[in-house]
């Protein structure tokens, strides 16, 4: 009896991630191949696992093995026309997004595009920064 909830249990699971994926594929063939900062969580031997903030959604990035070397151990990658160029776990990446349905396959692909700079990191962060204290100001209008 154990063994059988147990079971179901996984089974709900994947029909709800499988409903989950069908709706990003939806909105993804109306809206058109977007562009979008992803933060690199792992990296495997084919590629990097990612989360997308901006549409709550992870996913999986192929990488090329003539261009990047990908080491599980050290979870880091290095293009090897460039050894400077490394992408770690935590590294903002720029990805495009756009729905596949290839053999009527309904999928959801994930390209990579480029890192996001330390320049662009910045002006991201003091963009947000000004827009909290744009809103503390609103919300606290009486504190400063």
């Amino acid at each position: 009896r154990e063994q059988c909830d147990k079971i179901n249990v996984k089974h709900r699971m994947a029909q709800l991630r499988a409903g989950a994926d069908l709706h990003i594929f939806l909105y993804f063939n109306k809206k058109g191949r977007q562009s979008a900062e992803a933060v690199v969580t792992r990296v495997r031997r084919s590629g990097l696992q990612v989360v997308i903030q901006r549409y709550g959604i992870d996913g999986f990035v192929s990488m090329p093995a003539e261009e990047w070397r990908l080491d599980e151990a050290s979870q880091t990658a290095v293009k090897i026309q460039d050894e400077n160029v490394r992408i770690e776990i935590f590294r903002r990446i720029v990805v495009q997004i756009e729905a596949d349905d290839t053999d009527f396959r309904n999928r959801t692909r994930i390209t990579f595009e480029r890192i996001v700079s330390e320049a662009e990191r910045r002006e991201a962060y003091a963009e947000l920064e000004a827009r909290r204290k744009e809103a503390l100001k609103e919300m606290y209008p009486d504190r400063l």
